[in-house]
């Protein structure tokens, strides 16, 4: 009986420094996967080294890294209250954390055309969305016009009466509008299938898939899948986002993560139609664009996997759907400085992703040549001077396009997997 205790009291040694371990490696990394994979290997780890090889009674030295570590930043928690922003993001990336109010961490109050401008506080509202910071009022809670998609679309740099919600309530059409930053088509998939029910039926919805960053590979799937399990245990979910969040806010985390210092932008002014001068800003001449490589057998994959993934959320639901690809702001500003009338594709992924969304049952759309020849024809950035967020005439021209895409799918039944 006393061997089985010991044995036992080892264990628990094990996984009480094995779990402190895991800590540091979250507070290191950015992945989360990182820790939660590191953190049965350390605990079997500490556990055959205490038990297997006697070396119990150098535990108290083991301590010393994660003990100091963790005192460090707790004690700089308590001296620095909320210095460090949290993501807000639930553990599937789905949607954020409602009823979320954050200020804005740096404020623009005087270039309109750069990132910031006017926006000094988020509020995602009880939907998990972006809000009203003043009336707290934001989706409606039945959709019949939904947009899907990223930072572009949630509004990053914008503030909330410039997002795409406001916007298009102007034009009439009250829409939902559910993006979160840095997400993807997989991550789109889980946003899909958490407001669902809210979509009505014959609702249009739009994805905005991003030539910039969301033609991933497949493995990213997989990964997100996996966090999609999160739903089926709530409680366990509830706490690895806890300790996310937590992670994420250390002083510990900002140290190993700080973003590496951007390059000096430099200014351009190529002219539009009537020539007068746009700005832009690019750390080098845009002109000198280098073409991205066409989409490889993995990358098709994976943009048929979202496909067909929302085919199957749809399947039933008498939904019109489209899929809108939008360019890069490079590719944009490339053909401005070469004094382009009329959009010059650099980019092969746009079109190669398009035709693979003609082999569906959706819309199939890319408006980069849209975007480009509203921007030569009003003379306006469609992306901020500083950044390559779409600026409040980018949102209003995709806001545009929105609504008539809306108006021709309702012309057209059966745009539905």
């Amino acid at each position: 009986m006393k061997k089985i205790l010991l044995h036992l009291g080892i264990f628990l040694v094990a996984s009480v420094v094995g779990t402190l371990y895991a800590v540091m490696v979250g507070m290191s990394f950015v992945q989360l996967p990182g820790a939660l994979i590191a953190w049965p290997i350390y605990v079997i780890l500490f556990w055959l080294l205490f038990d297997k090889f006697k070396l119990l009674r150098f535990v108290g030295f083991v301590l010393v890294p994660p003990v100091l570590l963790l005192g460090f930043q707790f004690y700089w928690s308590a001296r620095n209250p909320g210095a460090v922003a949290d993501k807000y993001l639930a553990y599937d990336r789905s949607h954020y954390i409602p009823n979320t109010r954050v200020k804005a961490p740096v404020h623009n109050p005087s270039d309109p055309d750069a990132s910031g401008w006017g926006v000094q506080e988020v509020f995602i509202g009880s939907d998990g969305f972006r809000a009203d910071p003043a009336t707290e009022r934001g989706n409606p809670k039945s959709c019949r016009y939904v947009l899907i998609g990223d930072s572009m679309i949630y509004g990053s740099g914008l503030a909330y009466a410039d997002t795409f919600g406001p916007v298009l309530s102007e034009m009439g059409i009250e829409a939902c509008v559910f993006g979160v930053t840095g997400n993807s088509p997989a991550d789109y998939l889980a946003t899909l299938h958490y407001v669902a029910d809210r979509i009505a039926p014959g609702a249009f919805v739009a994805f905005y898939i991003y030539a910039y960053n969301d033609f991933m590979i497949l493995s990213k799937y997989f990964i997100r899948r996996v966090r999609g399990y999160s739903n089926m245990f709530p409680t366990l979910a509830h706490w690895t986002s806890r300790f996310d969040q937590w992670r994420r806010a250390t002083i510990v985390f900002a140290w190993f993560n700080a973003p590496r210092a951007k390059p000096a932008l430099k200014q351009w002014q190529p002219p539009a139609a009537d020539g007068k001068p746009i700005t832009l800003q690019a750390a080098q001449y845009p002109k000198l664009y280098v073409k991205p490589a066409p989409l490889d057998g993995n990358q098709r994959q994976a943009l048929k996997f979202f496909f067909d993934g929302v085919g199957e959320i749809a399947r039933g639901r008498d939904w019109r759907i489209a899929m809108v690809i939008h360019p890069d702001y490079t590719e944009v500003y490339a053909n401005l400085t070469r004094g382009a009338r009329v959009l010059e594709d650099l980019d092969p992924r746009r079109g190669e992703g398009l035709e693979m969304c003609k082999a569906t049952r959706f819309m199939c759309q890319d408006i980069s040549r849209f975007i480009y020849e509203k921007t030569v024809a009003e003379g306006k950035n469609p992306y901020f001077t500083d950044d390559r967020h779409f600026s409040r005439f980018g949102t209003r021209t995709v806001a545009g396009n929105f609504a008539a895409l809306a108006k021709r799918a309702n012309a057209l039944p059966g745009v539905v997997q």
